[in-house]
């Protein structure tokens, strides 16, 4: 459907706000000023036994919470899915240019 749209086969899609190929297709996203669709921030989920054994792991994850943007979302998901980097990797960049990890 992006190389359909990208090439004007059709003129618009329904697609995921942080979805990689929008940058790689350049394509723009359009503002949902009725707020027709719901938004899909992502948020921690950590299973509770997890956190009863490693209760640190709370508020270092906290540390995320509201610091990745959509378009922070579709650099990150465009450096895995199109360039094929490793998603670790690239996790561990972001988190160290943002001073989230040494």
């Amino acid at each position: 459907m992006y190389k359909a749209v990208a090439s004007k086969e059709v003129d618009i899609v329904l697609a995921y706000s942080t979805d990689a190929r929008l940058k790689e297709y350049q394509l723009k996203t359009l503002n949902d000023d009725k707020r027709f669709f719901p938004p899909y921030d992502a948020s921690p989920v950590i299973r509770q036994d997890v956190l009863a054994k490693h209760p640190e792991i709370e508020g270092i994850i906290g540390q995320l919470i509201g610091k990745i943007d959509a378009k922070t979302m579709i650099d990150l998901n465009y450096e895995v899915d199109v360039k094929k980097r490793n998603e670790r990797k690239v996790a561990e960049e972001y988190l160290k240019k943002t001073g989230l990890l040494k």
